[in-house]
C-alpha cells in the first residue's frame, strides 16, 4: 500500500514513494520528470499496482500471479526495448480472480505500460527500482510473519500488511476477503501489534476458506461478525442419515471495535443440533490445522485450500505470458 505523490518545483515534478514505517512514515524520491501530467498518471498508475497488490499479498490466492506480472514488467523496463508491452494477468483457476484488488492490478497493468513507454532510459530504470523495492517489501512480510518474526529494519516496507490501503482504501468494507482488513480492525481494534495482525488474518482467511468449501460441497455457508466472528455452516449429511449438520466455527473476537480476546486464541468448532439443546463444542483448533478441520467438520473442508500458506514469488524470477 506505498502511496505516490508528486511534487512540483518550477517545470519539474518529482513522484514520490511514501509507506509507513515501525514508528514514522518513510518517503523516498522515485524520478522527476518534466511533463507535470505524465508524473501525475504515474503516480496514480503506480499507487493501484502497489496498493491492490499489497491487499491481495495478503488475503488473495491471485497474489502469486500479480507478483510473477511485476516481475515481467520489471523486466521489460530493465531491458533494451524501445516499447513496454502490456501486462495480462492470467487469474484463470484461482479463487479470487473476482476480487477487486486483483482486477484492479489487472486492469492498470493493462495501461499503464503506456505511460512507461514514454519514459527515458534513465527513468525506466528507477521505476524498476521502486516496482522491484515494493515487491521486496510483500516477499519479506510474506515470510517473516508466518515464522512469528518481525523485519529486521524499522523502514521495511513489510510493516504496512494487513491494513486498509491509504490512498484507495482497499479492504474497508465488503465481504471476505475483499473487506478482510476492515473486519480484522473491527474485530480487533486498530492497536494490533504485526505479529497480533497475522494471527488474526489467519482466523479471517479460514473462515472465508471453511464458507467456500462449504458452499463448494452444496451447503449453505456464511462468514458473520454479529454477534460473534465466526463461519455459519450448514452442510447437507452423509450416508443414510438426512437433514443437515450445522457448525458454528467461531474467532475469538470483540464486538463492535472493542479488543475481545487475543486474535492468537483458537478457533472453536461448535455444532447445534434441536434448538432445545446446548451446542457441542466439537474441536478447539489452530487455524493452520489441515487436517484438525477435516477431522471435526468432514472432508469437504479440504475442497477448497486455505491461502493461510500461499507462498511469495521473487520479484526478481517468475514470469507471465502477455
Amino acid at each position: 500500500m506505498t502511496s505516490y505523490s508528486v511534487m512540483s518545483a518550477g517545470p519539474r515534478c518529482t513522484v514520490l514513494a511514501t509507506w509507513p514505517g515501525a514508528y514514522h512514515d518513510q518517503t523516498v524520491k522515485v524520478t522527476t520528470l518534466d511533463d507535470g501530467e505524465l508524473a501525475r498518471d504515474l503516480a496514480v498508475y503506480l499507487t493501484h499496482v502497489s496498493e491492490g497488490s499489497w491487499d491481495a499479498a495478503a488475503w488473495l490466492d491471485t497474489s502469486p500471479v500479480i507478483e510473477a506480472g511485476l516481475t515481467t514488467l520489471i523486466g521489460h523496463l530493465r531491458g533494451p526495448g524501445a516499447e513496454i508491452p502490456r501486462i495480462t494477468l492470467a487469474g484463470d483457476g484461482h479463487r479470487h480472480h473476482d476480487q477487486w484488488s486483483f482486477f484492479d492490478v489487472a486492469e492498470v497493468l493493462l495501461d499503464l505500460p503506456g505511460v512507461l513507454t514514454r519514459l527515458t532510459r534513465a527513468q525506466r530504470l528507477t521505476v524498476a527500482d521502486e516496482l522491484a523495492g515494493d515487491a521486496a517489501g510483500r516477499a519479506e512480510a510474506l515470510r517473516v510473519f508466518p515464522a512469528r518474526q518481525e523485519p529486521a529494519a524499522e523502514s521495511s516496507r513489510a510493516w504496512q500488511i494487513l491494513e486498509v490501503t491509504r490512498a484507495l482504501h482497499n479492504g474497508l468494507l465488503g465481504p471476505l476477503p475483499e473487506g478482510a482488513a476492515g473486519w480484522l480492525s473491527r474485530a480487533w481494534g486498530s492497536d494490533l501489534g504485526l505479529l497480533q495482525r497475522w494471527a488474526a488474518r489467519d482466523r479471517l482467511t479460514r473462515i472465508e476458506q471453511l464458507v467456500a468449501a462449504c458452499r463448494q460441497a452444496g451447503g449453505r455457508g456464511e462468514a458473520e461478525h454479529d454477534p460473534e466472528l465466526c463461519a455459519h455452516l450448514v452442510v447437507p449429511r452423509d450416508g443414510p442419515a438426512t437433514g443437515n449438520d450445522v457448525f458454528y466455527v467461531v474467532a475469538p473476537a470483540g464486538h463492535s471495535g472493542s479488543p475481545g480476546e487475543r486474535p492468537d486464541a483458537p478457533m472453536t468448532v461448535n455444532r447445534f443440533g434441536h434448538l432445545d439443546r446446548e451446542p457441542e463444542v466439537v474441536a478447539v483448533l489452530d487455524p493452520a490445522d489441515d487436517a484438525g478441520f477435516a477431522s471435526a467438520l468432514g472432508g469437504w473442508t479440504r475442497l477448497v485450500p486455505w491461502s493461510g500458506r500461499h507462498v511469495p514469488v521473487s520479484p526478481e524470477a517468475g514470469a507471465v505470458s502477455r
